[in-house]
C-alpha cells in the first residue's frame, strides 16, 4: 500500500533513531544560537526529535504485541494535527492582506514557509510510520484461532 511503510522502511528508521534525535536537537540548537532573523530550522528541528523519539519507542515492533494500541493512539491523535497544520500552512500562502493591499513577500517569510514545509513532511513521515506499526505490529502479534 502506499500509505504504509514497508518492513525495510520502518526498520530504516527504527534502526536509525538515534540519528533524527541527534539531527534534531543539533538543527534546533543551530536555529536557536544565530541571531533573531537569521535561523531556520527550529521546527524542522523538532519534528525530527519527535521522529527520533517514536523510532525509539517502536523499536520491538516485530515482537511486542501490545504495541499497536501505542501506534494506533498515535496515529489518531497525530493525522488530525498534521491535517490542520497542513490546512493553516497552505491558508497561509493563499490568503490576502486586508483592504487588497500588494503582497510583498519578505525573507523572514520564506523562511518560514521553507522551515514548515520541512516540518509537516517530517510530520507525515512520523503519522505514516505509527499508521504502518499499527497495521503491521497488529498483523504479527494478535492471536491465532488456529492455535
Amino acid at each position: 500500500m502506499l500509505l504504509l511503510f514497508g518492513d525495510n522502511q520502518i526498520d530504516r528508521i527504527v534502526n536509525n533513531w538515534w540519528r533524527y534525535l541527534l539531527g534534531g536537537m543539533l538543527v534546533m540548537c543551530f536555529a536557536l544560537m544565530l541571531p533573531r532573523g537569521w535561523g531556520i530550522g527550529l521546527f524542522s528541528g523538532f519534528m525530527l526529535c519527535s521522529l527520533g523519539i517514536y523510532g525509539l519507542v517502536f523499536r520491538n515492533w516485530r515482537f511486542d504485541p501490545g504495541l499497536w494500541m501505542l501506534a494506533i493512539l498515535l496515529t489518531v491523535t497525530l493525522a488530525p494535527c498534521w491535517t490542520y497544520f497542513e490546512y493553516l500552512n497552505y491558508l497561509s500562502l493563499l490568503t490576502e492582506k486586508p483592504n487588497n493591499v500588494a503582497r510583498s513577500i519578505s525573507r523572514d517569510q520564506i523562511r518560514f514557509w521553507v522551515d514548515t514545509s520541512v516540518a509537516l513532511t517530517i510530520f507525515f513521515t512520523t503519522v505514516k510510520l505509527a499508521a504502518s506499526v499499527t497495521v503491521k505490529n497488529w498483523s504479527r502479534t494478535r492471536p491465532r484461532k488456529d492455535q
